[in-house]
């Protein structure tokens, strides 16, 4: 085989993977605009009836939802803490709040 048509031939199918890549990462990102209401929704409906399964579903959706809210990360943590004393279930729940408001206030060396 020829060296160039070897190179085109790679070039291609990088090009194609990252169009693809481009393409699911849209997808998800319009998925989640879409899905953070009826989450958020869910998931204060099953703190209001302490729901623990249901806390765990929805609190772990939303906080993997990339367009989750200052607001809407601090309700989660004043209402996750204080349930997660009782239930030892929510302590995966309470540590994944924990970590993403610490990603969030990270400090960046010379941004301060």
């Amino acid at each position: 085989m020829d060296n160039g048509l070897l190179l085109i031939i790679t070039f291609s199918i990088l090009l194609l993977a990252l169009i693809v890549y481009f393409i699911w990462l849209s997808k998800r990102k319009k998925r989640h605009v879409e899905t953070l209401k009826s989450d958020w929704n869910k998931f204060e409906k099953a703190l209001n009836n302490e729901h623990i399964s249901g806390i765990i579903k929805y609190g772990t959706e939303l906080i993997w939802n990339e367009n989750l809210t200052d607001s809407q990360m601090k309700k989660m943590k004043e209402s996750v803490y204080p349930l997660a004393e009782k239930h030892a279930e929510l302590e995966n729940l309470k540590n994944l709040i924990y970590n993403k408001w610490l990603d969030w206030n990270r400090d960046y060396v010379g941004t301060a």
